[in-house]
């Protein structure tokens, strides 16, 4: 990404971040989107993951705790209105570590749902601390 991509439906994806969100947050809250902000330092496996996504974004108690469940989830949002959706995972520098194999299974969840919503024109951008496996955001 440029050092200031437009948010639009077009940049939805997902991408490490590693300087001071508080532009982009600034930017996505005068765009219209809302700031989902997670903070993942403690997670220590899926379990863990999921229980703090549902907690954090409010999901369904019908929430399953399992990738499919999530990927629903994600593409649904219909509890928390909003012209488009950044999600920080904060303080994520040991979360690939933490989770193996499903980090890989995570990423692909969050970048399905990106597809998902910019494909109905709305954005969708998950931005991760210290991912370094992913496209920088700036």
């Amino acid at each position: 990404m440029s050092a200031d991509p437009r948010l639009s439906a077009d940049t939805s994806g997902v991408y490490r971040i590693s300087d001071d969100v508080s532009p982009l947050r600034a930017r996505a809250l005068r765009a219209g989107a809302l700031w989902l902000e997670i903070d993942v330092v403690s997670v220590t496996d899926k379990a863990g993951l999921m229980s703090l996504l549902a907690r954090g974004l409010g999901f369904p108690e019908t929430f399953g705790a399992n990738w499919d469940a999530l990927a629903d989830s994600l593409q649904d949002l219909s509890w928390l209105p909003a012209s488009g959706y950044v999600l920080h995972l904060r303080n994520a520098e040991g979360l690939r570590g933490s989770l193996g194999p499903d980090w890989v299974r995570l990423l692909e969840v969050l970048r399905t749902t990106a597809e998902y919503w910019a494909r109905r024109r709305k954005l969708f951008l998950v931005v991760i601390d210290g991912a370094e496996d992913l496209p920088s955001w700036n």
